[in-house]
């Protein structure tokens, strides 16, 4: 628990200072998060090994996204990706190292399809003019989701949500999370709206709110599909008791693209 709070006690503030300081628009941030997302790629790279990803790829794809986000919005980070996947499919088909190319070059591609989109988005939304609000709500909406899974589990668990994939994981958890992110998501666009920022309306944050809610432990369950297959507990150690990078992104890597689309759609963005 002291280690727990102690990685807590280092991220939160510079996460905040991230979303906060405008220095270069946003480019602190967008720094940020191709930081964290290249830490999860070279952690899914790890998992994936038996395949022989080509992590170079890999890398140089997820790092360029966000950046390219930055720089050029989202079409940059569109042409980002349409140009590495090509890329990507030569440098593969020219080594003979590997023995599968097609699994090496699904392996690579992974992290391009499940880590480079949500991390545009991010940048993106927080590019946006209510973008440090916008992120800081959906945060506070995934942390409420776990936080309240965590303690309605532990209370009333019984019924398990997904044994195969996740044996800790209870319906009453999951209850207990969409309730509180739900929750959260919803007063946090409330608050918003009181300080005159011209966001949704009432039922539409309540929508969205629950949308986000669904998406937290579904992408918490997508990340421990992986870390089953490949036989690990948790992506890495570098978080010590957290576990690694991907294991503390895994909500966000869904959700992202909900919130997004969702202030996309009711016209927020």
């Amino acid at each position: 628990m002291k280690n727990r709070v102690a990685v807590a006690a280092v991220l939160l503030p510079i996460v905040y200072l991230a979303l906060w300081v405008p220095w270069q628009h946003q480019l602190l941030f967008a720094i940020l998060v191709t930081v964290v997302v290249l830490i999860a790629t070279l952690e899914l790279m790890v998992m994936l090994r038996p395949l022989k990803p080509f992590v170079p790829a890999a890398a140089i794809a997820v790092g360029l996204v966000p950046i390219a986000c930055w720089r050029a919005g989202e079409p940059g980070a569109f042409i980002a990706l349409v140009l590495v996947i090509p890329l990507t499919i030569i440098f593969l088909s020219l080594s003979v190292e590997r023995e599968e190319p097609l699994g090496a070059i699904l392996a690579t591609m992974m992290p391009v399809a499940y880590i480079a989109p949500p991390a545009a988005l991010l940048v993106a939304l927080r590019q946006s003019p209510e973008g440090f609000g916008l992120v800081i709500v959906m945060l506070l909406g995934i942390w409420a989701n776990d936080t309240g899974a965590y303690l309605l589990g532990r209370l009333f668990g019984r019924t398990k949500l997904a044994p195969r994939i996740s044996p800790n994981k209870t319906v009453e958890g999951f209850l207990g999370g969409f309730i509180a992110g739900t929750a959260v998501v919803w007063y946090g666009h409330l608050v918003l709206q009181a300080h005159g920022k011209p966001l949704l309306n009432g039922y539409d944050a309540l929508l969205l709110g629950m949308a986000v809610a669904l998406a937290t432990p579904v992408g918490d369950l997508f990340e421990s599909m992986i870390k089953r297959a490949a036989g690990v507990k948790d992506s890495g150690n570098l978080l010590g008791e957290h576990g690694g990078m991907l294991d503390r992104i895994d909500s966000i890597l869904l959700a992202t693209p909900v919130m997004y689309l969702g202030c996309y759609f009711t016209g927020v963005l």
